[in-house]
């Protein structure tokens, strides 16, 4: 089991979506359970998500993160890619999932979460796992704001065809302009192939908007008030954002794809953008 000093070094988000991907049933997540994300979840259940009792339209915590993971999950299914490159990876079980599979998969982080996750594949992995990812998943530490990150990017994909770069929860934490910066970045780096996977949290007015700001004050919750970046004012503006960086064609991944959260207002959409725009660069 990852050391106490370990689990202090991996953010609260991580913890706490690890134990949700865990309670939906997706597969290999529960190598990432952790004590610290079992507490935050039943911590939240029982004091947090009873304050969106008095709108039974809005979504759960839970409800958000199924739609946001099966979304993204949905994109490497329906790709088909031949690499994957997941930005800022956490505690994400993708990486072990696809690459058990065969899918060369990078998974991208700060130096120490990347010892951190390193140390509990091989804590919790048994052999058959290690040997079926061995030489298919990898962990780089790489600034993915930096000057030099649509280079570095450009290098982890040479030679592949049908490429995905995602980022799953790490563009709430940008600014508007960080946001755009990376999705720049990896615009060039993809030079046409493949695609680009992130969401984006948008505003809302009304009584919509009045119940995500409970869903948005529950992220601030079991953040520590992380997470809680600036909205985009309307999903046409973050559509906007996506073919402002270079792409050609952006298009969400609608919540109606799965019935059962059909029903619910999101604060966010998962984008997925594809193509080089023929104004880019």
């Amino acid at each position: 089991m990852a050391s106490a000093t370990q689990d202090e070094k991996i953010a609260p988000t991580a913890h706490y979506t690890a134990y949700v991907w865990h309670r939906l049933g997706f597969p290999n997540a529960s190598l990432f359970v952790t004590p610290l994300g079992r507490a935050m979840f039943w911590g939240f259940r029982f004091a947090g998500e009873g304050l969106l009792t008095w709108a039974p339209f809005a979504p759960s915590m839970t409800q958000y993160l199924e739609y946001r993971h099966r979304a993204f999950e949905s994109v490497v299914e329906d790709t088909r890619p031949d690499v994957v490159v997941e930005l800022g990876a956490g505690l994400s079980r993708r990486g072990v999932t696809w690459a058990s599979r065969g899918v060369r998969y990078v998974e991208v982080d700060l130096p120490h979460m990347v010892r951190a996750k390193q140390a509990i594949l091989a804590e919790r992995s048994d052999r058959a796992l290690r040997e079926s990812i061995r030489g298919r998943l990898e962990h780089v530490s790489l600034d993915i704001l930096g000057d030099g990150f649509a280079e570095e990017l450009g290098a982890l994909l040479e030679g592949a065809e049908r490429p995905v770069v995602m980022t799953e929860g790490v563009l709430t934490y940008f600014t508007p302009e960080n946001r755009r910066r990376l999705a720049r970045s990896v615009a060039t780096a993809l030079a046409g192939r493949g695609a680009f996977v992130g969401e984006m949290r948008v505003k809302h007015a009304g009584a919509t908007g009045q119940a995500l700001g409970v869903l948005r004050g529950s992220i601030r919750l079991v953040t520590g008030g992380r997470g809680a970046g600036a909205d985009e004012p309307s999903h046409e503006v973050a559509r906007q954002a996506f073919l402002d960086a270079g792409f050609a064609s952006v298009e969400a991944v609608e919540p109606s794809r799965w019935p059962h959260l059909a029903r619910f207002p999101l604060p966010a959409r998962v984008w997925v953008s594809r193509g080089l725009s023929a104004t880019a660069g």
